[in-house]
């Protein structure tokens, strides 16, 4: 199944969802309103090294950001898909973070 990006009509709040084709946009995490799908690259698994790099960029772009909680939700799908010692250090790490934040 693809992974896609949504985006919240209403709170404007971006996610990522690996859904069938063919399914209907699900609803927000954050607030429950409809959502749409967005364009955005395609992506296909060349080697496991070039996906820990797709996944380890990713991540940095949400850590920068601040996004934590968008982090531990993208560690967590790449992880059904990269089985890898450094993907679940990253999901240490972000788990950490958000353990941190929460005091």
């Amino acid at each position: 199944m693809p992974l896609y990006e949504f985006c919240c009509k209403r709170c404007r709040y971006i996610f990522e969802e690996v859904t069938p084709v063919d399914s209907p946009p699900p609803k927000c995490p954050e607030c429950g309103g409809e959502t749409y799908r967005l364009i955005s690259p395609v992506s296909f698994k060349v080697s496991d090294d070039s996906a820990l790099r797709r996944i380890e960029k990713r991540f940095q772009y949400y850590v920068n950001g601040g996004k934590y909680k968008d982090a531990a939700r993208f560690l967590a799908k790449a992880s059904e898909y990269v089985k890898n010692d450094k993907v679940k250090r990253l999901q240490e790490k972000v788990e950490n973070k958000l353990i941190k934040s929460k005091k």
